[in-house]
């Protein structure tokens, strides 16, 4: 079983799945208002999406984001993620300019946990996890696949490559175009589960076909599921609320 990883209170891999938020609003009124959404939902974590905030290539302009959370926020572990049109997001960038943007917004101390993308390269993730970490800073290795689900074997050699770069947890979201999808997407993370412990991971299928994942993916190895509060920011997330009520029940 893999060790949890702890952030302030919480330990991620250890009980039921942890339910993150992600906060996706373009402007700073635009987080305060998804903020007060967030106070009335059940939430383990909050996860910035940066590449949905407007002026986020602006130097300097996660500052006043990153402060409101921790005035709001300052109990929920915080996860930052830029998500690249690469992997689905909003953001399109060069690989030099996403490594300066993770680097300064690491250096700000003002965040627990950061996503790094794989499809950057292993080099570049290696050299990031190893920023993230000397500044204290737990490590969310992910890649997406927006158009279809990969082999069990891809799935499960993807997630084992980014253990072995350092991330502390790994995270692969898929696209099922059949049901088969979904269970493929679940025995890799059940083999993950009992075979290559290393730490947790995070798995989900997305879009309607996948949402039995968001649901019932703990069951496999699953240690966080993201539900909304607002506004979503993959096909297929549920609301936090209805996470909450049925991902005890199974």
């Amino acid at each position: 079983m893999a060790q949890p990883v702890l952030v302030k209170n919480l330990a991620i891999g250890e009980g039921q799945p942890k339910i993150a938020i992600p906060l996706t609003a373009p402007t700073l009124s635009g987080l305060e208002e998804a903020l007060d959404s967030l106070a009335e939902a059940p939430c383990d974590l909050a996860e910035w999406r940066g590449d949905c905030y407007a002026s986020i290539r602006e130097p300097g302009s996660w500052q006043a984001p990153l402060a409101l959370f921790r005035q709001r926020i300052p109990h929920l572990p915080l996860l930052f993620t830029i998500r690249t049109t690469v992997e689905g997001g909003q953001l399109e960038i060069s690989t030099e300019d996403y490594v300066r943007l993770l680097e300064e917004a690491m250096d700000s101390g003002a965040m627990d946990l950061v996503d790094m993308e794989l499809s950057r390269g292993k080099d570049v993730m290696e050299h990031l996890v190893n920023r993230a970490h000397r500044a204290g800073i737990k490590v969310v290795g992910s890649c997406h696949d927006f158009q279809k689900t990969p082999s069990r074997e891809t799935l499960v050699r993807t997630l084992c490559t980014m253990q072995d770069l350092g991330c502390d947890l790994a995270k692969y979201a898929v696209m099922p175009q059949k049901e088969e999808d979904v269970l493929t997407l679940l025995a890799a993370t059940l083999e993950m589960k009992e075979a290559h412990p290393r730490t947790p991971v995070i798995t989900m299928a997305m879009g309607p076909m996948g949402a039995i994942t968001r649901i019932g993916g703990g069951r496999f190895g699953s240690a966080v599921t993201f539900g909304t509060a607002g506004a979503a920011s993959a096909p297929g997330q549920l609301p936090a609320d209805l996470l909450a009520q049925v991902i005890q029940r199974v």
